[in-house]
């Protein structure tokens, strides 16, 4: 019977633990006890054992609970990247403890705890003189393998290259990361008045040709995972809608290249087309982009076909170099 009860208990630190760790905001003892359905008294016995053990920390100006982020589960993890996010919107100024803290919903001791092993890891560094918290150069070590062995970049560097020449404008190439398309290598436009896209930057896959021409070519049941995923919210005036999105993605995958405008920044244009791999795939997309009132739906449809040429171009040596050993 007791062995019974200490499993009953063990169960229900448990799941305590795991709403602590999926819940932003502190919480108090009431509003724990209604969110697990349990009497006070027990939730307070679970709660004091696991502030005992530092997996949660009572604040003592309200006397609410938040999660440490000292296990190793998925909530450390997500609190630290929450935390990396944080120091990347404060860069090159950096940001005192306080500040990173009330930026993603910790109290500032918590926040602290995950910012010394970042720092031991050399992902952070804290000023010395102002005390304030900076993103440390070395994450650029992590995109290292990205930007010095990307074979897509090497294979579409050339026609990257030969189209900035030729048009003035900026081309970008990007590549998914879940639900979002990242840009990871960009030539920006030469023109005074231009639109360019940081190394870095992300966005939605459901807004901007980048997104839709990576999101067209994906496996129907992948791409129609995505469209469910979330909401799907607007940037500027254009407002997505999923049973639009998918009527356009079918014309997408129809002539193989995405155009767009407004959808991410107002007055912005770009066509962009996947590169894909033997699989069929989306290993990257090719965009180019520029102010839209440098261009217009025809134009854009007109260097939406030159680039599908283009690239096809650029494949055939390659494929035919297969063939022939």
């Amino acid at each position: 019977m007791a062995s019974n009860y200490q499993l009953q208990t063990l169960a229900r630190a448990l799941d305590v633990l795991e709403l602590m760790e999926r819940t932003p905001e502190p919480m108090s003892l009431t509003e724990i006890a209604d969110a697990m359905g349990e009497a006070t008294a027990i939730v307070y016995r679970i709660l004091h054992t696991l502030e005992a053990r530092g997996y949660l920390y009572r604040r003592p100006q309200d006397k609410r609970y938040s999660y440490t982020g000292r296990s190793t589960g998925a909530g450390a993890v997500s609190r630290a990247v929450d935390v990396l996010q944080a120091a990347s919107a404060a860069v090159p100024e950096g940001a005192p403890l306080e500040r990173l803290a009330s930026s993603v919903g910790l109290d500032p001791r918590i926040a602290e705890e995950i910012l010394v092993p970042l720092s031991e890891k050399g992902l952070m560094r804290q000023d010395a003189d102002t005390d304030r918290w900076h993103l440390s150069h070395s994450v650029m070590e992590l995109a290292r393998p990205f930007l010095n062995s990307d074979d897509v970049l090497v294979r579409v560097r050339p026609l990257m290259e030969q189209w900035h020449a030729e048009t003035g404008e900026t081309v970008s190439l990007f590549h998914r990361a879940g639900n979002q398309q990242i840009v990871t290598a960009a030539l920006p436009s030469t023109h005074p008045v231009r639109y360019a896209l940081e190394v870095g930057s992300a966005f939605p896959l459901y807004l901007g040709a980048g997104g839709k021409a990576m999101l067209a070519f994906l496996p129907e049941a992948e791409c129609e995972s995505l469209i469910k995923a979330g909401a799907l919210d607007a940037m500027t005036r254009y407002v997505p809608n999923a049973s639009a999105l998918r009527k356009e993605l079918a014309l997408i995958r129809q002539r193989g290249f995405a155009i767009s405008s407004g959808e991410r920044v107002e007055g912005a244009s770009a066509v962009a087309l996947p590169i894909l791999r033997e699989d069929g795939r989306p290993a990257a997309v090719l965009g180019l982009m520029m102010p839209s009132f440098r261009t217009s739906d025809a134009e854009l449809q007109r260097l939406g076909e030159r680039l599908s040429e283009a690239l096809r171009s650029l494949s055939a040596p390659a494929d035919q170099s297969r063939r022939g050993a």
